[in-house]
């Protein structure tokens, strides 16, 4: 059963606003690409793991969270691509989308492709940790011990694990996705004896939903980027230009003639990504380029967004989750 499902990673999210309201010469354009086009492959290689935990799905007794970020204290944070709980054990999954020749040891992974060689956190460890967190963090709020384990599933099919006789946890830990129900059933003869009961799993269920706090990074701090340097108005989705305008009740591309029914919450969307979580009627003017004082007041109420401060000090809230129910999302 899937308690948490995987959802698009906010960042790439906001990298894509990023690069939408970015001149096609901005010098730091090539390198926001490069790790847009990482982060794609990084989840379309968590999807991939998804399709084979979710073929294990038939016996009831596994929960099944993706994308799960938990806390260690009150600002640090660890992360878990796929978690399996189970009333014997846990298991997590450290899904990793690297193309080349891979080659692990105890302090780093080396991948080799093209006749370049990159370094890169060793992800054993990384997921022993996670292991380590989890442990901690269940037995913090009186949930009994779990055995646990983990695995590296190398995700990409084009990429080559090479062998290291000197660290043995590279043959045990490191699989591909179609070895993860063989491991699974490995570990479940391993541990038979049921530790954690109905009322177990689900005040665990129930911890871990609510201890999940979603990231929030700082795309603008990160590629050091001002508020200035972004382009301002609604985007056309058609034509892919900032040109919605007003016209009568419907927001037009003048470019393209399409009708955009969403431009406005669109871009609403963009800011709150990439500048703040409050707008003022000033602010609204200026980044949706609306000329009219008394159309933007009409817009910000027709909302329906909550606010602090009176008339020309008001502030509306910006909620990126509330602003996705108004698209249907």
């Amino acid at each position: 059963m899937i308690k948490k499902l995987r959802t698009i990673p906010i960042i790439i999210v906001m990298l894509e606003a990023l690069l939408r309201r970015l001149p096609q010469n901005h010098p730091k354009r090539g390198e926001m690409e490069e790790e847009l086009s990482r982060r794609w492959a990084g989840f379309r290689g968590e999807q991939s793991l998804d399709y084979y935990v979710e073929s294990l799905l038939g016996r009831e007794r596994y929960i099944v969270f993706h994308d799960l970020r938990l806390p260690i204290s009150n600002d640090k944070f660890f992360q878990i691509d796929t978690l399996i709980l189970g009333p014997n054990y846990f298991i997590i999954l450290e899904g990793k989308n690297i193309l080349g020749e891979l080659f692990f040891d105890p302090n780093q992974l080396k991948r080799t492709l093209d006749g370049k060689v990159d370094i890169f956190p060793n992800p054993i460890l990384q997921a022993e940790n996670q292991q380590f967190f989890l442990t901690s963090l269940l037995e913090k709020h009186s949930i009994p011990r779990l055995p646990n384990t983990s695995f590296v599933v190398i995700a990409n099919q084009n990429s080559i694990i090479k062998p290291n006789p000197d660290y043995p946890a590279v043959a045990q830990k490191v699989i591909r996705p179609a070895a993860i129900r063989s491991k699974l059933e490995l570990v479940s003869n391993k541990y038979r004896n049921p530790i954690l009961d109905k009322k177990d799993i689900q005040k665990t269920t129930r911890l871990l939903l609510k201890l999940h706090t979603p990231a929030w990074p700082n795309v603008m701090q990160r590629f050091q980027v001002s508020e200035d340097e972004l382009l301002r108005g609604m985007h056309c989705q058609k034509c892919n230009r900032l040109s919605v305008e007003r016209k009568g009740h419907s927001w037009i591309c003048p470019v393209c003639g399409s009708e955009e029914k969403h431009a406005l919450i669109n871009t609403l969307i963009d800011y709150v990504l990439l500048v703040d979580s409050k707008i003022s009627n000033g602010r609204l003017r200026e980044f949706v380029r609306i000329p009219s004082v008394h159309m933007a007041s009409k817009i910000l109420k027709s909302l329906n967004l909550p606010y602090t401060g009176d008339r020309r000090h008001r502030k509306y809230e910006l909620q990126f989750d509330y602003l996705q129910k108004l698209l249907g999302i």
